[in-house]
């Protein structure tokens, strides 16, 4: 079911906090988007499958001492909700940054979010980078 336009504004948001925090090395500002729950996951387009707040927690620490930083911009993104469930699927690029070079590829990301009081909180997150032949 498509989002209505509160859903749909509310989640993009989401998604720009999300990827804004990330970019910005932020760990403390993306742990908030998630829901405290412990079967919270994260799918990263490496190798890294995070389940639960510690895991989530030491790859952001390890992110944040790393050398790389990674952004996104998107082209699309489509919401669909039902009750207080919503999720998100945005197409776009990720541009991975460091030491003084970038290099731009074609990025997916999915979320899975749930409504809390007034808000939306992440559930799960799963990255992907396509690959051409």
């Amino acid at each position: 079911m498509e989002a209505d336009a509160r859903t749909k504004a509310a989640l993009i948001v989401l998604l720009e906090s999300f990827c804004a925090a990330f970019a910005s090395r932020d760990a403390e500002a993306v742990t908030r988007l998630f829901a405290p729950d412990a079967d919270i996951a994260v799918v990263t387009s490496e190798e890294s499958l995070l389940r639960g707040p510690e895991e989530l927690g030491a790859f952001l620490w390890s992110y944040v001492q790393g050398p790389t930083t990674y952004s996104w911009k998107w082209d699309r993104v489509d919401v669909s909700a039902t009750g207080d469930t919503a999720w998100l699927l945005a197409e776009g690029t990720e541009t991975a940054s460091a030491e003084g070079s970038e290099a731009a590829h074609p990025y997916r990301m999915s979320m899975i979010c749930v409504r809390r009081g007034d808000g939306w909180l992440l559930e799960q997150v799963h990255g992907s980078s396509p690959h051409h032949g």
